[in-house]
Parts: structure tokens; sequence; C-alpha cells
């Protein structure tokens, strides 16, 4: 084949690939942020990752909330006795359960660092399944019964709810993953 670079026919710049669109930085960035949002997905739902920083993320808001603000709270959520104000001990109960969140927060937080063994995160994620699921039975019963109102069901309970669904998920793929209970 006969090839002469010093021919520039228009013939010869057909063959040559021009980019009629540069990106801007702005889709570069963008590309970048989205290529490490993808990484960063895979490697939450890689193992139990995902459901321990929603769990600690959670507890967290919720055991500040309850520690720094039980009286605000009482008079948000609780349905009766609007006009008195809430009992002493209605605030040290719920500074007690901010205390008891804070400490469910940080078994998360511990199982998302350094429990890497699987039947250790199959026993936290039965425990945190069970604590949040008792919590939003108890936000059900509570607002049956009259005592708290519609806003903490649906805030509260169903977040508690949320979670506890999904802590029993990645149980059960944990224990078929593994083959055993625990």
């Amino acid at each position: 084949m006969n090839h002469d670079p010093s021919n520039t026919t228009s013939e010869k710049r057909h063959h040559i690939r021009r980019r009629s669109y540069y990106p801007s930085t702005i889709r570069i960035i963008l590309g970048h942020f989205a290529s490490l949002s993808i990484f960063l997905i895979r490697q939450l739902f890689r193992s139990n990752n995902l459901p321990f920083l929603l769990t600690f993320l959670w507890h967290t808001y919720y055991a500040r909330r309850l520690l720094r603000l039980p009286r605000t709270y009482l008079e948000r959520y609780f349905a009766q006795g609007r006009r008195d104000p809430p009992p002493v001990v209605a605030i040290d109960v719920l500074k007690r359960l901010g205390g008891i969140n804070f400490s469910l927060g940080l078994l998360s937080l511990l199982a998302l660092i350094r429990f890497r063994d699987m039947t250790t995160q199959k026993v936290t994620l039965l425990v945190l399944s069970v604590a949040n699921g008792t919590q939003a039975w108890n936000d059900v019963i509570n607002w049956r019964s009259g005592r708290w109102n519609w806003n903490n069901l649906t805030e509260i309970g169903g977040s508690d709810g949320i979670i506890a669904l999904m802590n029993i998920i990645a149980y059960g793929i944990s224990v078929i993953r593994s083959g055993s209970l625990l």
C-alpha cells in the first residue's frame, strides 16, 4: 500500500476523527462524582454496611433529639395534657431512652467499623432488628391508646419500622449467605 504523509487531500481528512464537542469542566467533575458515588454504593451493598450506616445515623439523630430537647419532644408528640407542663418523670424517661438509642447507634457504628466476622454481624443485625421493631410496635400501641399523636407514629414509629425492616432483610440475606441462623 502506498502511503504518502504529505498528501492532505480531503479524502485523508475524512478518516481523521475530530471531536465536535468537548465536555465542560462541570461535566467532568459531575462524571467523577458519579463514578465515586457508584463505587461507594457498591461498597455499601457489598456487605451489611448500608444497614449499619443507616441504623447508626437514625439512632444518633434520635438520641440527640431525646437527650437535648425532651421537653420539646413531649410537646410535639404527646396528645394529652398540652396545656399542662410535661411531668419531670417523663422528661427523665425520655433522656434514658435517648441513652439507649445512643448505645444502639454505637453498636451499629462498631458493627460498621470493626465487626467483619459474619456471625458477629448477624447477631448485631438481629439485636438491632428486635430493638427497632419493638420501638415501632410500642409507637403503634401508644398511638392506638391515644397517648401519642399521629405525628409520633408517622415520623418516629415509621422510621423505626423502616430501619427494623431493613435490618431484618440484611439479616435474612446474611443467613442465606452463611447457611446458619447465628
